[in-house]
């Protein structure tokens, strides 16, 4: 997931302009073009989780400004990127690959019990939201593995 997928833009423009700031303030806070913070306001993108978390860190705006609520299906990915995490940084604070870290977001791998604390703690979500996510994740990832056994697309 290349981007955070619950980004907000009516918040996170709020936000910036609640602060005083424009487009392109935001812009060189964060080292890119205003054009780019311009498409991302009018829903043409989303920032990455390393520009999401740099929004957060240098611009001051709270991810919570710039996200909409939780959805009850969000899987492991999502949270993720609410965080402003990448894979790499998930997989160091586990002591574990980022490979591995896909696999559990793709459902192909397992959440250990002893990941539950720190996850839900990097992705600031209680147990049962993190619990919820989890099964999420498998959910799509059987449905997925269902519809390839049947020669069918996924989705449909």
């Amino acid at each position: 997931m290349k981007s955070v997928q619950d980004f907000d833009p009516e918040g996170f423009r709020a936000a910036y302009e609640e602060l005083g700031l424009t487009q392109l303030d935001v812009a060189n806070a964060i080292g890119v073009s205003p054009g780019t913070v311009g498409r991302w306001v009018r829903r043409r993108g989303a920032p990455s989780p390393r520009l999401f978390a740099a929004i957060a860190e240098k611009v001051g705006i709270p991810r919570s400004r710039m996200l909409r609520p939780l959805a009850e299906d969000a899987d492991l990915a999502v949270l993720r990127t609410r965080a402003g995490l990448r894979q790499e940084d998930v997989a160091e604070r586990l002591g574990v690959q980022a490979s591995d870290v896909s696999e559990i977001e793709l459902g192909a791998g397992r959440v250990r019990d002893e990941w539950v604390t720190t996850l839900s703690a990097l992705y600031d979500v209680s147990v049962d939201q993190l619990a919820a996510a989890v099964e999420a994740t498998a959910t799509r990832w059987r449905a997925s593995f269902d519809a390839k056994q049947r020669g069918v697309a996924p989705g449909r």
